[in-house]
């Protein structure tokens, strides 16, 4: 029927849209730009270097081991702005000795996290519960992705310009390893003066047990002419290289009066327009992790949002405040800790058009979880959650399809008796779904409301952190990253990650056959070889695709394959209406 055919070929476009562009972002991943020069030099440019004043003693601090001068960063030895057109102008600082500046590493219970004295901002956030890749000897992952700018950044708003902080050489009394006691908190201060007046001063405060710790900037001495300060987020766009399947791609994000912000490179190399209001949160997130700031006091001011040298920065300018205060958040992507820091930082992870649906998904993994500690098998019992929730949708839109299937000798026939004259073919095919109480729409309903469920599915599974490095049987180590069977002597296949087999998307594809094969067949032979096609298409897609969404798939065949098998012995006993 044409219905029908309309029917499939809506079907086909919906997962088209829904799944094609982030298929293409797996296959073919932005290429990085060449490295840009971080150190540029102008006639007449000062040379920077930093000033000593006295630091504020650091409560709390403990551990106390030998100073470490540490990793050193390049900087702009000329009049060079930080990023983009209108980013900030360095801030000058008197001459010191030179001499690598000085690191101090913050240990927490759930991480590392290393600042440099030049800038007074974080080389390093190395989280303990999770890795780079899924290897058990690979790093911790690190949240900052250094590049020409490192993250923490001040920025001073005066006359018609804007400059930063990452020439000046802060001065701290902490030592070079400090370490949060459980259930304790523990501040970290650097302090500077420049050449012309200004003193500047940077307070980190952490606690135990959480993601989120405190920034406290401030800018005192000579402020006369000082229209307001802020802070910035820098962050390198460039993947981070080798993830085994697993792909990061950072956005900007941001929401500002409760407009909800995810710019990527694209957009940023375009140039945005600056965004004012009240500022919920803002920063650099990928699809796992985030490191933003959530404004305490003040909280209105104007983001702007920049892109240069392979870098994006996140900069929150407040008019007229000489003290900024903020909370700061960087750690997983994971639904609970992120409604713990900020009732709307949950909007930072990016779930689609339904995504209270995803939310509630990605709730019932979590309490699956506590009682079968395997995501793998949490993902099964989800699928059957579905399935019998959708249930009686289902069971209804494929006895349609059977009844449809009886009557397709009559359908057949009076289409070849009045095959020209389209008004009686209409009467008489409505007639005959009439005395066989059948409705020829009564599959499309139920199937269009089960698109929401399945959407929010994938987007939960697509963006649950906890899926990442996360295990399930036998070759499949990671269910966030394309399934791969590993076999070193065979040659890499188009789309695959690694030497060998994807398994599980074989078996998802052979099963959605399976399935098909089994289901009433259409009237129109064009029809049925278009619905013999989806098997393949499907395969194709879900080569790049995370394993834990072809096991999701795969299991939801097989459940369908057995509901199938007992709807098809249901209508077996029924003979197919005869033609008139």
């Amino acid at each position: 029927m044409d219905s029908t055919r309309s029917l499939i070929i809506f079907v086909l476009l919906i997962v088209a849209a829904l799944f094609y562009t982030d298929f293409i972002r797996w296959i073919l991943p932005p290429k990085a730009p060449m490295e840009q020069q971080t150190a540029r030099h102008a006639a007449g440019g000062t040379e920077h270097a930093t000033a000593s004043a006295a630091a504020a003693a650091a409560p709390g601090a403990a551990g106390t081991v030998a100073a470490s001068a540490g990793p050193t960063i390049s900087t702009a030895t000329g009049p060079a702005q930080e990023i983009g057109i209108a980013g900030p102008a360095p801030l000058t600082g008197t001459v010191m000795a030179p001499g690598p500046p000085r690191t101090v590493e913050v240990d927490t219970d759930l991480y590392k996290a290393t600042f440099t004295a030049k800038g007074a901002r974080l080389l390093s956030f190395r989280l303990k519960r999770y890795r780079e890749t899924v290897r058990d000897n690979s790093p911790l992952y690190d949240v900052v992705v250094q590049g020409e700018r490192l993250p923490m950044g001040l920025v001073v708003s005066r006359g018609d310009s804007i400059f930063g902080d990452q020439g000046i050489d802060y001065t701290t009394d902490a030592p070079a390893r400090v370490e949060v006691k459980p259930g304790a908190g523990l501040t970290v201060t650097f302090t500077a003066a420049t050449s012309d007046g200004l003193k500047l001063s940077k307070r980190f405060t952490f606690r135990s047990g959480t993601y989120l710790y405190d920034i406290n900037a401030e800018v005192g001495g000579a402020t006369a002419a000082i229209k307001g300060i802020g802070l910035t987020m820098s962050q390198s766009m460039t993947e981070r290289g080798p993830q085994e399947g697993y792909r990061d791609y950072p956005a900007l994000q941001a929401d500002v009066t409760g407009k909800v912000l995810n710019e990527y490179e694209k957009g940023l190399k375009k140039g945005l327009a600056p965004a004012a209001g009240d500022i919920a949160f803002a920063g650099i997130g990928d699809r796992y992790f985030l490191s933003a700031f959530i404004p305490i006091a003040p909280v209105r001011g104007e983001l702007r949002m920049e892109y240069s040298g392979n870098q994006a920065r996140a900069e929150i300018l407040f008019a007229g405040a000489l003290k900024v205060s903020s909370a700061v958040y960087m750690g997983p992507k994971q639904l609970g800790l992120l409604e713990a820091a900020s009732p709307d930082l949950s909007k930072a992870i990016n779930f689609g058009w339904f995504g209270v649906l995803a939310i509630v998904f990605v709730r019932a993994l979590h309490l699956l979880h506590t009682g079968v500690p395997n995501y793998g098998w949490d993902i099964i019992l989800l699928t059957l959650a579905v399935r019998l929730v959708t249930l009686p949708a289902s069971i209804k839109a494929q006895r349609s399809a059977l009844r449809m299937q009886r009557l397709a000798p009559q359908v057949e026939k009076i289409r070849a008796k009045f095959k020209d004259d389209s008004t009686q073919l209409n009467r008489e095919m409505m007639e005959l779904y009439k005395r066989n109480h059948v409705n020829p729409l009564g599959g499309c309903l139920p199937t269009a409301l089960q698109f929401p469920i399945l959407y929010g599915l994938y987007e939960a599974l697509l963006n649950s952190v906890e899926l990442r490095h996360a295990p399930f049987i036998g070759w499949i180590k990671d269910l966030s990253a394309p399934d791969c069977l590993s076999i070193a002597w065979m040659p890499k296949l188009p789309g695959v990650d690694c030497h060998g087999i994807p398994v599980l998307v074989l078996l998802m594809g052979m099963s959605t056959f399976a399935q098909q094969w089994m289901m009433p067949k259409a009237g129109d032979p064009n029809q049925q070889k278009m619905m013999m096609w989806m098997p393949i298409f499907f395969t194709v897609l879900f080569i790049a695709l995370p394993a834990g969404l072809s096991l999701y798939y795969f299991a939801s065949n097989l459940l369908g394959i057995i509901q199938q098998v007992f709807l098809n012995r249901e209508f077996k006993q029924y003979t197919p209406v005869a033609a008139a």
